[in-house]
């Protein structure tokens, strides 16, 4: 008999600027450097930007994209059950509003 164990680590979002990981003030209070914890509602095919994010892939969008990804972000919010969830894309929404008039700026989606 044998056991299994799996470990879901998930979507991971970070911004990085000049090849270097940034961080923010969390809305939540502190500090933080990632996005994550919204994989239960991907895919989402009504909104283009966000059925980007492959959850088992790497994607990335561009300074250009963030000012979409940022209003997907807070429309998906709106149908987040959890506070868990809810505060991922509220991390999201902040680093593509920080990174939307930084040029250069990259917002990297990495799955599990």
């Amino acid at each position: 008999m044998f056991d299994c164990i799996l470990i879901v680590v998930g979507v991971v979002v970070t911004l990085e600027v000049d090849g270097k990981d940034v961080s923010l003030p969390d809305p939540s209070g502190g500090e933080f450097n990632a996005a994550g914890d919204f994989d239960s509602l991907l895919p989402v095919d009504d909104l283009p930007m966000l059925s980007r994010i492959d959850p088992c892939g790497v994607g990335t969008f561009g300074s250009s994209d963030m000012e979409v990804l940022r209003t997907e972000a807070a429309e998906l919010c709106g149908r987040a059950a959890d506070g868990t969830e809810r505060r991922g894309l509220m991390r999201l929404m902040v680093l593509a509003e920080h990174g939307s008039d930084l040029p250069g700026a990259v917002l990297r989606a990495v799955g599990d």
